[in-house]
């Protein structure tokens, strides 16, 4: 997703329970003296020393702070955090730190900033000052708009004998950084919508490099005080792991004018004295990674790091991601000056790039690269699926979008790593069944229902995007977070997101029934009515999805609410209130008969957007399909009305064409109506990207939806087009659940023109494994299973059970 600064608006605060425990969050906060009046942004270095008599086997504490923190034992990197939340869930992390304790004298210390600039509002502010001033602060702001706040602040509790360090003790030291700062992204790159971590500026001559050493040193340092407003935030603990932090490769030199500077960075160069020279590195793939540059000597010298997804020609047009020639990196920079002593420049928050391009200004000294290094990190999921085929391209497909979707998860889900790195719900859904099939992890995902759960706006519906700083409601995203809950029905087997998250749905499902027109379709609410990029422009939303001249009615609205009642009256009925649950399956049925009644055009054999009966898209009729408007055999025949042949998920002139993003919905409907053979086909949309060099899926087609008609993706790193990854599990390989809470298996698998599959999904009890061979009329299936998930395979509408772990079925082909 991307928004646009006229959409900011107030802070909202969530209330709704989250899955963690709350804790006593008003002690143990502590600040700097200075930190609430002088300006933000702020670096703040915490220590303190602590004798230990033995090596402890235990010496667990609790973390956190704001805005974030990393933590060091003994001058070694151990945590970092918090994870991303709201004021009213501001997460805990619980650290053992035993690993790094020695005995006697021990160094505890933290980094902690704070980049979030408090707004300067008169106190009877009204709504519209209020988003223009939030507006504004997208072009001057130096946090990333997900990051909220009350106070700069830092605490540390501990159990046992690690209660001798809490911050709410004497002991702690600060020392505000004075070399290490923020800029603002989006007015550095100037050309698209940034709202993610901030450019970071570090002037060595001013920067403390040494306050995690063992001994304190430079002027600066005083005792910590209390922080202010520690009331105001209500504390849990978090509950994901900490996000990983791996060595990895930074890629190699491909373009540069200094002599020799090709060796870098497996050997160090030299910037002579007075020189502006450039390097430009490539990496064979996209990454998200913590960047550290090692320098020496150049006093003064000004080195500026340039971080792209790929790179541009003259007229600011991407093209073959592989491609050099005279193309520039267009992005954010962080900016660091040497003060002539070795140094490692180290950025507070990680990067995203395939690209980096070093800049170096010296001045009378040369300045030396010693080494160049990255620490990958995300949320650590561990790859359980795997796919492969007697077709190639679709195990590179499957690799890039699980590529994709681990460099936009980390303490959130993200639309994108490099531009927002925010959690929208529409993106979101589609990351999570990523999560579910490949690694079968729901911590994420949990995470995710509850956080949007807790943004509670315009009576029922949810932020787009949770936790934010900003506001700006779809209201079509509120309904696919009650998909969210039907798919965690389905493959998940721990009901408790959805129970204690089930008057939220009920909220979200009634706040349509005010816009329920007199003859049952709904008709235009206030809220941005956003379905997908395809079918308007970024500035005009009027188009898609369209509405009926007379009353302002829409069909695709009112399918995309049929849907979402049928799913809430599945989950009344197996976790809620009966009554409830009827009450819901009674109106998706008036529902359902209206768009059969008034959005159906009998002359074009399709379902209209809007019941003018003028305007059609993929999505109408895909939802139509997947949301039983229609019988299957109907089902089919609409299906092949509004696919071209043979190019992939493109629409035939006259009808709106899904985007990478919506043809998830396509593609299930493809399989809802039995005609699941041609999924491998949609495919060829994604093996054109792979013609390109990808490495990372786009947000959308180059010259489409808000890119404009000549202009390249924004984004490289989208992970709502990742979900051929799912579904290449879910689809081809037919691994997925038969039952609630994914109480029985089925593998029903859909091989298209393919004749050797061997695919790995992961379940709540365990993986499951599919060979799948074709010789002559025969289809062999060999099918490994978990003891305790019982199951069939399924082939041309016959069901042959799983009798044992391992079995095997010889079938006709046709």
């Amino acid at each position: 997703m991307s928004m646009r600064p006229w959409f900011a608006a107030a802070l909202l605060l969530g209330s709704a329970p989250m899955a963690a425990a709350q804790t006593d969050g008003a002690q143990g906060w502590i600040s700097h003296a200075e930190a609430e009046t002088q300006a933000r942004p702020i670096v703040l270095h915490f220590r303190r020393t602590v004798d230990i008599k033995a090596r402890p086997k235990s010496y667990k504490v609790r973390v956190t702070a704001d805005n974030r923190f990393i933590l060091f034992v003994n001058g070694q990197r151990v945590a970092s955090g918090p994870s991303t939340g709201d004021t009213a869930h501001w997460r805990e992390e619980s650290i053992d730190l035993a690993p790094w304790l020695k005995r006697g004298r021990n160094v505890i210390a933290a980094t902690v900033w704070n980049g979030v600039q408090p707004l300067k509002l008169p106190p009877d502010a009204s709504a519209q000052q209020i988003a223009g001033a939030q507006g504004a602060a997208l072009f001057t702001g130096t946090a990333p708009l997900f990051q909220q706040s009350i106070a700069t602040g830092f605490r540390l509790t501990g159990e046992g004998d690690a209660a001798e360090i809490a911050t709410g003790k004497r002991g702690w030291r600060v020392k505000r950084d004075a070399g290490h700062g923020f800029a603002n992204g989006w007015r550095q790159e100037k050309y698209w919508y940034y709202v993610a971590g901030n450019p970071e500026t570090i002037d060595a001559a001013k920067a403390d490099f040494d306050a995690a050493e063992p001994r304190e040193t430079g002027d600066g340092w005083q005792d910590a005080v209390p922080a202010p407003d520690a009331a105001a935030r209500t504390l849990v603990i978090d509950r994901l792991p900490q996000q990983s932090y791996a060595p990895a490769s930074v890629g190699k030199v491909v373009r540069t004018d200094l002599p020799a500077g090709a060796i870098f960075p497996a050997r160090p160069v030299t910037i002579p004295a007075n020189s502006k020279v450039t390097l430009l590195l490539q990496r064979d793939a996209m990454l998200s990674a913590y960047p550290e540059l090692d320098v020496s000597g150049g006093q003064g010298a000004t080195i500026r790091l340039t971080w792209a997804e790929a790179l541009y020609d003259a007229k600011n047009r991407k093209g073959d991601r592989d491609l050099i020639e005279d193309r520039r990196p267009i992005g954010i920079w962080d900016t660091f000056v040497a003060d002539g002593k070795a140094r490692r420049f180290a950025t507070l928050w990680w990067r995203t790039w395939r690209y980096a391009e070093i800049a170096v200004e010296t001045k009378d000294q040369p300045l030396t690269l010693q080494g160049f290094r990255a620490f990958e990190t995300g949320y650590p999921f561990e790859q359980v699926g795997r796919f492969a085929s007697d077709d190639p391209q679709l195990q590179r497909i499957f690799d890039v979008g699980w590529r994709t979707a681990r460099i936009d998860a980390h303490e959130t889900y993200m639309d994108t790593a490099y531009w927002e790195q925010l959690q929208y719900a529409g993106d979101t859904r589609l990351q999570m069944l990523i999560s579910y099939a490949v690694s079968g992890d729901p911590r994420l995902a949990e995470q995710a229902i509850d956080a949007y759960a807790a943004s509670n706006v315009d009576g029922g519906l949810i932020e787009s995007a949770w936790p934010t700083r900003g506001n700006n409601v779809i209201a079509p995203f509120a309904l696919l977070w009650v998909g969210m809950l039907d798919d965690w029905r389905m493959r998940q087997r721990d009901p408790a997101p959805i129970i204690r998250n089930i008057g939220r749905m009920r909220e979200i499902l009634d706040w349509f029934e005010a816009y329920r027109g007199k003859r049952g379709l709904l008709t235009k609410n206030p809220q941005w009515n956003f379905v997908d990029w395809v079918g308007q422009s970024a500035t005009d939303r009027t188009q898609f999805p369209s509405y009926g001249k007379a009353a302002q009615e829409s069909c695709l609205m009112s399918v995309h609410w049929l849907g979402a009642l049928q799913q809430g009256a599945a989950i009344e009925a197996a976790f809620g209130d009966n009554a409830t649950g009827e009450r819901y399956a009674a109106r998706a049925a008036t529902v359902k008969a209206a768009i059969r009644e008034r959005c159906w055009v009998p002359t074009r054999g399709l379902f209209a957007d809007n019941p003018d009966g003028d305007r059609f898209s993929q999505h109408m009729n895909a939802l139509a399909v997947l949301n039983d408007v229609v019988p299957q055999d109907e089902a089919r025949a609409i299906l092949g009305r509004v696919m071209a042949p043979g190019k992939g998920i493109d629409a035939p002139e006259g009808v709106t064409q899904v985007s990478y993003y919506f043809a998830w919905y396509l593609a299930q409907a493809l399989v809802h109506a039995k005609m699941g053979d041609r999924y491998v086909g949609l495919l060829d949309t994604w093996r054109d990207l792979l013609k390109m060099n990808y490495t990372a899926w786009p947000e959308e087609r180059d010259g489409a939806g808000q890119a404009g008609k000549n202009a390249s993706t924004r984004s490289d790193s989208h992970a709502w087009s990742a979900h051929p990854t799912a579904d290449l599990l879910g689809i081809v390989a037919g691994i997925g659940p038969d039952a609630p809470g994914y109480a029985r298996l089925k593998v029903e698998p859909a091989l298209g023109p393919l004749r050797n599959v061997s695919a790995t999904a992961a379940t709540p009890y365990g993986p499951v494994s599919v060979r799948y061979r074709i010789a002559g009329d025969r289809l062999t299936a060999i099918i490994t299973r978990p003891k305790n998930l019982p199951g069939d395979f399924v082939w041309n509408g016959k069901r042959y059970p799983l009798a044992k772990m391992t079995t095997t079925w010889t079938v006709p082909r046709r």
